[in-house]
């Protein structure tokens, strides 16, 4: 399509976009986006896989460890594509349409790729037009992605060391406004500690999309309580970044700090992790009595919000 075909129907999106929703005209994160595809070049003309690659980039972006939510038959690509295993995640997780094509990019598929995307958080609005250039794919994304960014609802679980309260004995985020509620556990880093404040810590878990301001810190053992307070409840390891197969990993009780801390073998590479909990759930009592025993910037309803999913 022309580029001069196409120009109108991109500034009645972008007029759109700043009308009725100002924070997502901004764009975020364009350099990491760009640096998803191999052939870096910006005018070149848009295509089907360009546009996956880049939604990979965005979904890892804010959704690290995200376990497959659909059984992938058929990817669509041969195994010896270079972009095979990207549009099997992505299909993994139902955000290609059928009429995602890997040579071109039909406005159909863009607009529904970036609906599915947006739709996991409930999010509506204005959908872009088709790319015409890598550029403008990429321009779309990045607004997209700040969208994405306003929404999430991300609170990090800091828990010290009961012997030494400024060392970190695991980090994690509590990830429920998402297609898939859990908590991503990060490998530990021994360069961040608490002997300052609690939010020192957070721009080691937050990037370019996702900003990480509220906190809760806790001794390790009452941190741990918050998921796991109940004695039939039941730790879970569901996927890993880098992604690796075996999972879910049931972790044995009693056992559930070591996985905290990465030190069960079958963790081994993995920079964060996402954990799911089953079992009873702490009630609201138990809940108001855990927050008594932490330190928090967040009100017991604004923690309760960070539970909530969509």
């Amino acid at each position: 399509m022309p580029r001069a075909a196409a120009l109108p129907g991109r500034l009645l999106a972008a007029a759109l976009l700043l009308l009725l929703a100002p924070l997502a005209a901004a764009q975020v994160c364009r350099d990491e986006l760009v640096g998803a595809l191999p052939d870096r070049s910006l005018d070149r003309p848009a295509t089907g896989v360009d546009a996956a690659l880049v939604l990979l980039r965005a979904v890892q972006l804010v959704e690290p460890a995200l376990p497959p939510l659909a059984r992938v038959d058929d990817v669509g690509l041969d195994e010896s594509h270079p972009a095979y295993g990207a549009v099997r995640y992505l299909r993994g997780r139902g955000l290609l349409p059928p009429s995602w094509q890997p040579e071109e990019l039909a406005a159909e598929a863009w607009r529904e790729m970036n609906s599915r995307f947006l739709g996991w958080y409930e999010l509506g609005g204005p959908l872009p037009d088709a790319p015409v250039t890598v550029g403008d794919l990429v321009d779309d994304m990045a607004r997209t992605l700040a969208r994405v960014g306003q929404a999430v609802r991300p609170a990090a679980l800091l828990a010290w060391d009961p012997e030494d309260d400024d060392r970190i004995s695991f980090w994690a985020i509590i990830w429920n406004w998402t297609v898939y509620p859990r908590l991503l556990v990060f490998r530990p880093d021994p360069g961040v500690d608490l002997s300052r404040s609690p939010r020192d810590a957070l721009p080691h878990l937050s990037n370019c999309a996702v900003r990480v301001a509220a906190y809760v810190t806790a001794p390790e053992g009452t941190a741990k309580d918050l998921f796991l307070a109940h004695n039939e409840s039941r730790m879970y390891v569901v996927a890993t970044q880098p992604e690796k197969p075996g999972w879910p990993l049931l972790v044995e009780q009693g056992a559930e700090l070591d996985a905290f801390a990465f030190a069960l073998p079958e963790l081994e590479g993995a920079e964060v992790y996402a954990a799911v909990f089953d079992g009873p759930e702490v009630g609201f009592g138990t809940l108001l009595r855990l927050m008594t025993s932490v330190r928090t910037n967040l009100s017991p309803a604004g923690f309760l919000n960070h539970l909530q999913t969509p």
